[in-house]
């Protein structure tokens, strides 16, 4: 549980204190489906026009071969770097339609539990 707080004010800081640039996904190797991680390595040019292109660990199935990311470096280390995501629409429809799904299979399970307990 520290490491998510950790973690958390890590990104909070870099957020706040970072410079903002767009990078790509350049490739993704090390698929490892056991524990679901991926291992995209981004590519980003620094404002001072240092190329960085460094692995990182991620559990977001939509990163694909070129898209575009977010990248907020730190400007001591750009190598230190978080990155964000820009969903598309299709993406932000897909996950709504999922929770809709699940929505209405938890309340079809609890209707039918309402009525064979009555």
């Amino acid at each position: 549980m520290t490491g998510f707080f950790h973690y958390r004010a890590r990104r909070r800081k870099m957020i706040e204190n970072g410079i903002e640039v767009k990078g790509i996904i350049y490739e993704i190797e090390d698929i490892s489906f056991n524990d679901e991680m991926i291992h995209p390595t981004i590519r980003f040019v620094t404002k001072e026009g240092l190329c960085i292109a460094e692995k990182v660990n991620s559990t977001s199935a939509g990163l694909k071969v070129g898209k575009e990311v977010t990248v907020i470096y730190n400007s001591k280390s750009p190598k230190e770097f978080i990155y964000k995501m820009s969903f598309s629409w299709p993406d932000i429809m897909s996950y709504l339609v999922f929770f809709a799904g699940i929505v209405c299979v938890g309340l079809g399970f609890w209707l039918a539990y309402k009525y064979l307990t009555h």
